[in-house]
């Protein structure tokens, strides 16, 4: 959807229209977007449990079924001794899959990352997403991770581009010669939006994937703009055929939305955690091999880790989720997306 399509779509959700047709007699509920606010005072009790385990497609990956995101605050970067015990504490309550970005909002995590995991950097799986920058090549920024996270194998790395027109079609050859070469276990992309699952399908007759990422949750597979995500129903029994790994992000919508959920399922039913409830949606809807979710502290930890524990959805849970998605989500924000969102500017909408 361009820009002009995006405005009209503005114009009905303002009116109290939904994208999916609903009628204005639904009830609204109006989301400020903005990066979550977070306090490092630990008010919740570590919970106990058996986290589940599994293969990431037919790789023979063995990843843990929830992982650690690396979406994260700029407010969090001078938090190191408590982002070190996050990780640690993540990876003791059974996280052993790790996905970390780098310059992902200006925020480098390579290199305090890796002295936070060099305790146990054999034990856990790394995912990362290679772009280079600075002036780098794509195999020197391959080498800077390497180095900088203090592995020589990164099990997990994504790129995107899907067709020889894309700038960064040369980076498939370059990863799979690094795969052959034993750095790089699996490689994979993520996807986002509209139109990504006909380019993927055709990607695979170039490039046979590992896995794909994309956004899976409760609201529509809601996406940061507050607008309906898209259907990937149709994308699924593809890769399961194939043994491509399902990685699902964003099952709790985005950090940016995430406390105007919050509120609402405190207006809904206030005994219910909806970040577990949400997590268990996803769990039951479509079983990923794994779902990626940012956490910004150990209280975060905490709560999204039970739904793994114990994924069963209570009668409760279920209400929960089927009461908010009959509101219309409004979302009010600033008008330019973040740089990593900006191809959100281009299309927006169901």
């Amino acid at each position: 959807m361009k820009r002009r399509s995006f405005f009209e779509a503005s114009i009905a959700i303002t009116a109290g229209i939904s994208l999916d047709g609903c009628s204005i007699f639904r009830p609204t509920h109006t989301i400020q977007r903005k990066v979550t606010d977070f306090s490092l005072e630990v008010t919740k009790k570590k919970p106990s449990g058996s986290m589940p385990m599994t293969n990431l497609g037919k790789t023979g990956i063995k990843i843990s079924k929830f992982s650690f995101g690396s979406h994260m605050s700029q407010e969090l970067l001078k938090y190191e001794k408590e982002r070190e015990r996050m990780i640690r504490e993540a990876f003791d309550l059974g996280i052993t899959t790790i996905d970390i970005y780098e310059k992902n909002w200006d925020i480098f995590q390579y290199e305090p990352m890796g002295r936070y995991l060099k305790p146990i950097i054999n034990d856990v799986v790394l995912s990362i997403f290679n772009i280079p920058f600075d002036g780098r090549s794509f195999e020197k920024e391959f080498e800077r991770a390497q180095r900088l996270l203090g592995r020589e194998c990164i099990d997990m790395v994504r790129t995107n581009a899907f067709s020889p027109e894309d700038d960064r079609w040369p980076y498939w050859e370059i990863l799979f010669r690094l795969k052959e070469k034993g750095y790089i276990r699996a490689v994979g992309i993520p996807i986002h939006v509209k139109g990504d699952t006909e380019k993927v399908l055709k990607l695979f007759k170039t490039y046979p994937m590992d896995f794909v990422i994309f956004p899976y949750n409760f609201y529509h597979n809601i996406i940061y703009s507050g607008e309906r995500g898209v259907n990937w129903d149709p994308l699924i029994p593809e890769l399961r055929k194939r043994g491509i790994g399902i990685v699902v992000m964003k099952p709790l919508a985005s950090d940016h939305l995430v406390k105007g959920f919050i509120n609402l399922a405190k207006k809904v039913d206030p005994k219910v955690s909806w970040p577990a409830a949400a997590h268990k949606y996803v769990i039951n809807t479509l079983n990923p091999d794994t779902v990626l979710n940012g956490m910004y502290t150990l209280d975060h930890v905490y709560e999204n880790v039970v739904a793994y524990y114990h994924p069963e959805m209570t009668q409760e849970e279920k209400q929960l989720l089927d009461q908010m998605k009959r509101y219309n989500i409004k979302t009010i924000a600033q008008t330019l997306l973040p740089k990593h969102y900006a191809f959100l500017n281009e299309w927006v909408g169901a």
